[in-house]
Formats: structure tokens, sequence, C-alpha cells
């Protein structure tokens, strides 16, 4: 008998090309009940994402909890902020909706700083390191065609880091300037 660390996908996929539809559905209301991660991927993978909105939400609530939850202060468990952006990039395929979950990534963090002064090194890091990766999709092909509906709050969040400590307003400062000269836009004074 095979154990589980010796199963493979193959073996899976066999097992489930000679199962029913009953079954499989049975077995995919079992996986959407048994976690809010579950409910959450398979809502982003099987549900049109225009009909139903709340999806993105969903994924957006898991970042802002972790800076900003309804009760309590932020945890900053950039490790679940960044999963929650990589299950749903995974689950929907949804480019725009990713961009937009880092984007708002970023912006959590800037919030956060603002409300609750100098954070250490690590913070500054990881905030900035998602606007890097942001950046570099923005540049893709794919991504140009985002740029006008991000372009405003790239603005808005280098004058709210204006003299930040860690080098942090600098950072930011400096990648949107870079958007602006990649786009061709005139750099607005910040």
């Amino acid at each position: 008998m095979k154990t589980d660390s010796d199963l493979k996908w193959s073996d899976l996929k066999k097992a489930l090309q000679e199962t029913d539809r009953k079954k499989l559905i049975d077995a995919i209301r079992d996986l959407y009940r048994l976690s809010e991660d579950n409910r959450r991927f398979l809502q982003a993978r099987f549900m049109n994402l225009e009909v139903s909105g709340g999806v993105l939400d969903a994924y957006r609530e898991v970042i802002q909890n972790e800076f900003f939850p309804k009760k309590g202060y932020g945890e900053l468990r950039y490790s679940v902020a960044e999963k929650a952006i990589n299950d749903f990039s995974k689950a929907s395929g949804d480019f725009a909706g990713t961009m937009e979950l880092m984007f708002f990534y970023v912006e959590n963090g800037v919030e956060f700083t603002s409300k609750y002064g100098d954070i250490d090194e690590e913070f500054y890091i990881e905030i900035y390191g998602m606007l890097e990766k942001f950046c570099t999709q923005l540049k893709t092909p794919e991504g140009q065609t985002l740029y006008a509906h991000f372009r405003e709050r790239l603005f808005e969040i280098c004058r709210k880091t204006r003299g930040m400590g860690w080098g942090f307003g600098d950072g930011i400062k400096l990648r949107v300037k870079e958007m602006e000269e990649f786009f061709g836009e005139e750099q607005v004074d910040s």
C-alpha cells in the first residue's frame, strides 16, 4: 500500500477521471466547507469575477486584516498578506486583480506607517519590495494597459511617504519617477 508521500498527482488524476460527476462535486463541496482558504480559492477559480466582485474583496480583506483588523492591532504577518496575493493569482489568473492586490498591500503599508509612526527596517523592506514587484509587472505588456488606473494612486503614496525614515519615502519617490519616465509622463513635483 502506498503512503501519502508515495502518492503522485498522476495517481490521483487517474482516480478522479474514473469518478462520476456527482462524487467530484461532493468532494469539491467538502473542500469548500473545510476552510476559508479553500472557499476563496474555489470562488476565484470557478466564479465569474465580474459577476462576483466579492472574490477580490475577500482577498483584499485578508491583506487589510494584517494591517488594520476590525479589532486590535495588525499582526503584520507579511507572509499571510503575500500568500493572499499569490493564492488569488494562482486561482483566478486575473492579472489586473493581482495587480490591484499588490498595490493595495503597498497602500496599507503606507497607511500603517503614517498612522503608527516609524516602524522597523523589515517593514520598509517588505512594503518597498512589493512596490518593486508591482512596478516590474506594470512594465510588462499586460501591465502597461493598467498604468492609467494606478497613476494617481502612485502619486498619492509618494506624497504620503515624503520624509519617511529608512529611505522609504525617497525610495518610493524614485520608483514613481521611474514609472513616469517609463511611461513618458511628466513628473509631478512630489
